[in-house]
């Protein structure tokens, strides 16, 4: 019986927040021709790599925290949220066993908490800027 590489599956549950996942997942959200969504994602996921490379927070915790709030919104159904909500959990404990650093996966969550919160309740029309 083979042994489960820890490491190696760590890597992959990270490699989700990534920006060649964020890509691919921007790309089907421009497929869908949902301008006011697809604007709604761009901008986030811009906004948090910007904060990112002023303030040092992890970029994988972030970005990752973007694609499932506004997936999530998006398809509006429970279990897809669920399941997105166990797989970015694995991913945050996938980076804390890679040794990264837990105060910039924290600002990670943070700054894109932050962000997804804000252009959420502008796109609504509840905040207006």
């Amino acid at each position: 019986m083979q042994k489960i590489n820890l490491n190696g599956l760590a890597k992959d549950l990270v490699s989700l927040g990534g920006i060649p996942f964020f890509i691919l997942v921007l790309t089907r959200v421009w497929i869908l021709h949902n301008l006011h969504y697809f604007i709604e994602f761009f901008i986030s996921g811009i906004i948090f790599i910007f904060i990112t490379l002023i303030f040092k927070a992890e970029l994988y915790s972030g970005l990752s925290l973007v694609v499932l709030v506004f997936t999530s919104i998006h398809y509006n159904d429970l279990a897809f949220t669920i399941v997105a909500s166990i797989a970015y959990i694995l991913l945050i404990v996938s980076l804390i066993y890679l040794k990264k650093d837990k105060k910039s996966v924290f600002l990670g969550v943070l700054y894109a908490g932050i962000i997804c919160l804000i252009l959420y309740l502008f796109n609504k029309g509840i905040l207006h800027i």
